[in-house]
């Protein structure tokens, strides 16, 4: 795995999710503030499996990283994919999705590991992962057309799947635009480009 964090920070941690993936053989890939397995894993057959299948993951001890939340996740069903929240740091961001081959892992994950003590006195919440597609974007200008507007956000973010401009409620002379994308991930990754100013 390609170095991805500080230095000085939770060392003994990060070398043990080191050496599991050295062990296991098991490959995670940092992209955009998230850290992936699978989206399919080794030797997966078929498709994707839907989005209903995911589960969120939150209340997560920032220190604590894939080489023990996978097999943990991995013992209630086969994972799909999963994605651990990063900072620059290094440190989890203390919230991760899990998506599982079927409904029913899923449902196993979410009654094995929700309140799951993974430390003594931290209890995760496990739940099913809410599928948000759109985005509201206030504060446009007047002038702004819906083509430009899509060929922009064409150029900073992917999977859009439409864009619908409206007179803004909050501004006399503005426009808001409503984003929908094909997923909830490419929503995500939409927002955190267009939070962090990509698209001026």
């Amino acid at each position: 795995m390609e170095k991805t964090w500080s230095d000085g920070i939770n060392e003994a941690n990060k070398m043990a999710l080191l050496a599991w993936e050295k062990e296991t053989g098991i490959e995670l890939v940092q992209i955009n503030g998230q850290r992936r397995y699978g989206g399919p894993p080794p030797g997966w057959v078929g498709g994707p499996p839907p989005a209903s299948t995911e589960v969120y993951i939150a209340r997560l001890p920032q220190d604590v990283y894939e080489n023990t939340l996978i097999p943990l996740f991995e013992s209630a069903g086969k994972l799909y994919e999963f994605r651990l929240m990063m900072t620059f740091s290094g440190l989890n961001r203390g919230f991760a999705y899990a998506r599982y081959a079927s409904r029913q892992d899923a449902q196993r994950a979410i009654a094995a590991f929700h309140r799951f003590q993974l430390r003594e006195g931290c209890a995760i919440i496990v739940c099913w992962s809410m599928q948000k597609c759109e985005l509201v974007v206030n504060g446009l200008g007047a002038s702004v057309s819906l083509r430009e507007l899509e060929a922009t956000l064409q150029m900073v973010t992917e999977g859009i799947h439409s864009v619908t401009l409206h007179t803004s409620p909050s501004q006399k002379q503005g426009k808001l635009a409503v984003l929908k994308y094909t997923s909830h991930e490419a929503a995500a990754l939409a927002k955190k480009a267009l939070m962090e100013g990509q698209w001026c």
